[in-house]
């Protein structure tokens, strides 16, 4: 927000105060001041009229005018296009400098331009180290006051001004405005504060013969229309000037009038042309009806033949504003903040930017105040009249009241202050105060352009910005800490430790996209979206879906590197997957392609993985798992139909362990290898336990059976070592072996461990519990003992 002191000066005094200690002031009361300078103008540069202008002699784009500034009228040599005859401008005599001219310092000195003397010099805006408003000089006019012919130009008020720029907090939509900033100032200084008042009308005509405003249904804006017959128009060199420091000048006259009105006075401001033009003295009138309300979105609209604009969003269509004369009608408009926004988070229309920002922070809801100065400056700056009375759409707002104590106010400031200091700082903020027949609660009524004050806290930091945080003593501060256990943390600290584990035995690291492609999902047998959960608005057809695996998109990173010359790949990916109801879990996974070894002494040929080689890689990072048969997964063309399994920790399923196909190998170009995939949830970190443990050593045994090649080896351990036989501790295979004599069965190698607690063994014991563990195995698999 840039103010000026000129522009403030205009709503309240500021001759008695210093413009850094008003700076300190507002930066301390929370509207921080980021930048302040003066506006300082060369000296010799003077009012000048052009009396005359003739082209130049020789040269086409130049002019050669007089120029009467007082004293006596000089002939300069201009080549702006916008010169003219009777214009007042700014002339910079023999001996000034101007700090901004181009290429920097720019001495004034009598010259000669193609045969004519050129003595002195006529200035555009940004020669004088103003903001730009248009490609040639600065014409100056009576918004900057008295012209008086030879007058310096920086005695003129509105150029010896301070420039503010303050920075405001999104809460602090009332100070979007220059009266905003008045109030403000007028509170700190205990200064009265002028508003803008009804302008006399100068037509008996009132504005209910060419206007009549409907409304249909529940409407909760507010809105006054007063009408005013311009006959011509054109934008003073005041507004010029402050809009193009804002950067919201434009070249219709008519719309920097209503952005001007805005800037000063905070309310939403709009203009509507009637399409037919009578002249008032011929006592006919123009019929406009407009009528107010809530379009096919919500927004609250106002339509004529059509729908005009939306209110606190912006025009909806185009405007003749630049033929005069015309009748036009000003519409001053106020919507809650908080419901245009949930509007504008639900729909896209075509909105103003600037506008929008306005109003979903909270615009000024004191109308009359927005009316009466887009009026004042018709009748000062533009030739017009203005229609008597107005129309006027109006709602009750309940006020926002906060029932507090005296007390709770100064609890939560950290300091008693007395109740009459209270008062008196609330009520220079233009809060109502209201006492209660107990004298230590009261309540407090913000003012309607205060949309940020809804709790006895928000009253409370009303008081202490203006009370000064600097008068608060400062206190130490009781805290009595709290466990820092955050199941988040620990989640992620998990995963991390996870995959440095990975990180430490050779898996390198990768990230993915969460999205995938649907068909290709589908074509390797995964899981798909439901088609009513799918992406309504994907990246494109490759990344149509979310991803139900990690293993895709791992697979095609390998084929790419293979690409790339890395035909042995060990990577591994953290990451979220999702089910076809579109639930998310994270899952990790594992990709091994290639060699385990490179070619290097004593493996010339390097090292090709197996199953066993992977699938104890595996356990190194995620600790100990079981491998059960496939169940569901034997769709899947990434799967290997012999060498896969189940993955289960703790006795639940926790995901997949598989060589890659070959036929989807040889489909992709890429080497044989594995992959894992598990269930993250499943590889939490628990708190460890110690277990006893025997001191007395263990005892051997192997035994070779003649069992059925399709009964799974962790049928056979589980049924064994849930039978609570005594003194064993484990069992294990240790080799197979087929023969064509062993039709449908195996020869399968075991070694049981034998070990007892508190005790060292006899051979009795071990011969018990070797005969306890053929028995299981003869009467639950059929199994004999080799001979």
């Amino acid at each position: 927000m840039i103010i000026s002191t000129y522009l403030l000066s205009k709503f309240i005094n500021l001759s008695n105060i210093n413009i850094k200690e008003l700076c300190d002031k507002l930066s301390n009361i929370g509207l921080e001041v980021e930048s302040c300078y003066k506006l300082d103008l060369p000296s010799k540069v003077v009012v000048g009229k052009i009396i005359e202008k003739i082209p130049h002699p020789d040269a086409d784009k130049l002019n050669v005018c007089k120029v009467d500034i007082g004293e006596e009228v000089l002939q300069i040599v201009c080549g702006a296009k916008n010169v003219a005859k009777d214009q007042y401008v700014p002339v910079a005599l023999e001996g000034a400098m101007l700090p901004h001219g181009k290429g920097g310092n720019l001495n004034i000195t009598k010259t000669n331009l193609r045969g004519v003397d050129s003595c002195g010099m006529i200035c555009s805006s940004t020669e004088l180290g103003l903001p730009n408003i248009n490609e040639g000089i600065m014409v100056l006019d009576k918004s900057i006051g008295n012209l008086e012919l030879g007058k310096q130009i920086n005695e003129y008020s509105i150029f010896n001004t301070h420039i503010i720029e303050i920075s405001l907090t999104p809460n602090r939509g009332d100070c979007l405005c220059v009266l905003g900033i008045a109030r403000e100032i007028s509170c700190i200084y205990d200064l009265n504060i002028s508003n803008y008042r009804d302008i006399e009308s100068g037509v008996t005509l009132g504005v209910g013969k060419i206007l009549q405003v409907f409304t249909e249904g529940k409407i909760q804006s507010s809105l006054l229309y007063k009408a005013l017959e311009v006959k011509q128009i054109s934008t003073p060199l005041e507004i010029q000037l402050f809009l193009a420091l804002n950067n919201t000048f434009s070249q219709n006259p008519v719309q920097n009038f209503i952005e001007f009105g805005i800037y000063m006075t905070g309310v939403i401001l709009n203009v509507y042309a009637l399409d037919s033009y009578e002249i008032i003295s011929s006592n006919k009138s123009v019929e406009t009806r407009l009528n107010i309300k809530k379009d096919e979105n919500g927004f609250e609209a106002v339509f004529g033949d059509k729908k005009l604009s939306i209110i606190g969003v912006g025009n909806q269509v185009q405007q003749d504003l630049n033929t005069f004369p015309k009748i036009i009608i000003i519409e001053a408009s106020y919507i809650d903040p908080v419901c245009i926004s949930k509007l504008l988070f639900k729909h896209k229309p075509k909105a103003d930017k600037n506008l929008i920002y306005r109003t979903t922070r909270g615009s000024n809801p004191e109308l009359e105040i927005g009316i009466n100065c887009l009026c004042g400056l018709f009748m000062d700056f533009t030739k017009c009249l203005i229609y008597s009375g107005t129309q006027e759409v109006k709602q009750d707002y309940e006020d926002k009241v906060i029932n507090t104590t005296f007390g709770a106010i100064c609890n939560t400031i950290g300091k008693n202050i007395e109740k009459e200091e209270i008062a008196n700082i609330l009520k220079s903020l233009n809060f109502t105060i209201k006492a209660t027949c107990d004298d230590n609660f009261f309540t407090i009524i913000p003012p309607s352009y205060r949309h940020d004050i809804r709790t006895k806290q928000d009253a409370a930091e009303e008081l202490l910005r203006i009370y000064g945080i600097e008068n608060i003593a400062p206190m130490p501060h009781f805290y009595s800490e709290k466990s820092n256990t955050n199941p988040g943390y620990f989640h992620y600290k998990n995963q991390r430790n996870i995959a440095n584990c990975a990180i430490g035995v050779g898996f390198v690291e990768t990230i993915h996209y969460l999205f995938y492609q649907k068909e290709r999902l589908k074509y390797l047998g995964y899981q798909v979206l439901k088609d009513e959960l799918d992406l309504l608005n994907p990246i494109n057809s490759e990344l149509n879906t979310l991803r139900t695996s990690l293993i895709p998109a791992m697979l095609d990173s390998v084929a790419r590197n293979k690409n790339f010359g890395y035909k042995s790949i060990k990577i591994f990916e953290i990451g979220s997957v999702y089910d076809e109801d579109r639930i998310e879990k994270t899952n990790i996974a594992f990709v091994v392609s290639g060699l385990e070894q490179s070619e290097i002494y004593p493996n010339p040929k390097g090292v090709d993985w197996d199953f066993y080689h992977f699938a104890k890689n595996i356990s190194s990072i995620i600790g100990h798992f079981e491998l059960k048969n496939l169940d569901s997964y034997m769709f899947n063309k990434t799967i290997h139909p012999y060498q896969s399994a189940s993955v289960f920790i703790n006795n639940q399923k926790a995901g997949i362990i598989s060589k890659i196909n070959p036929i989807l190998c040889e489909e992709m170009d890429i080497e044989n290898g594995f992959y894992c995939e598990v269930d993250m949830d499943l590889l939490s970190q628990k708190h460890i336990f110690a277990k006893e443990f025997s001191r007395f050593p263990s005892s051997l045994r192997d035994i070779t059976i003649i069992i059925d090649e399709d009964i799974a080896f962790d049928e056979i351990q589980s049924e064994i070592l849930n039978s609570n036989i005594k003194y064993l501790n484990n069992i294990y295979p240790l080799d197979i072996y087929k023969d064509i004599s062993l039709v449908g069965k195996i020869a399968l190698s075991l070694r049981i461990v034998i070990q007892a607690i508190d005790t060292t063994l006899k051979e009795e014991d071990l011969v018990f519990t070797t005969d306890e563990v053929l028995k299981i195995l003869q009467c639950r698999f059929d199994a004999k003992l080799k001979d």
